[in-house]
């Protein structure tokens, strides 16, 4: 019987682990880099959401409220608002959409009572809510994000003469 006398070399060994080490640190590179980008698209749907859903937000209470007469833009408070007039069980009632403290607030209030814009509850944290009537029945809406990006739309309210 014949014996094999192998020699082994250093490289057998180093280049299964540098392969080892290479593979690795690729992996850990790729999991820290995509983290970064997930991170990053978070926050911008969060900012996006808020802003989006702001707008959505009013975009439907005008819709709820499309009748002749009854949404005008002034103000409430010193604050511009969205003033929407409604009558339940034969008594006048006004709802303001208005941005202070920055938040969108909405106060539901009786049109004989009197309110500060504080008294308003919070729907979403946003840096200015903006809006103009720019014709007769279309509204523009913008809403400005935390991280200052603007979202806008226009809304159209149709019980007009």
């Amino acid at each position: 019987m014949k014996h094999r006398n192998e020699r082994r070399h250093v490289i057998d060994f180093l280049f299964p682990l540098a392969l080892f080490f290479v593979l690795t640190a690729t992996s850990v590179a790729l999991v820290v880099l995509a983290s970064g980008i997930y991170s990053r698209q978070v926050a911008d749907s969060e900012d996006s959401f808020s802003s989006r859903t702001a707008l959505s937000y009013v975009t439907e209470k005008l819709h709820q409220s499309d009748e002749y007469g009854a949404i005008d833009a002034g103000t409430f408070d010193g604050q511009d608002a969205i003033i929407i007039h409604q009558t339940y069980a034969d008594q006048p009632y006004t709802t303001y959409l208005y941005q202070y403290d920055g938040y969108l607030r909405e106060l539901f209030i009786r049109e004989d009572v009197s309110a500060s814009a504080s008294a308003g509850r919070k729907i979403l944290s946003v840096k200015d809510f903006a809006f103009e009537e720019s014709q007769n029945g279309l509204f523009h809406l913008s809403c400005t994000n935390e991280d200052g990006s603007i979202s806008d739309t226009y809304v159209s309210v149709k019980s007009t003469p």
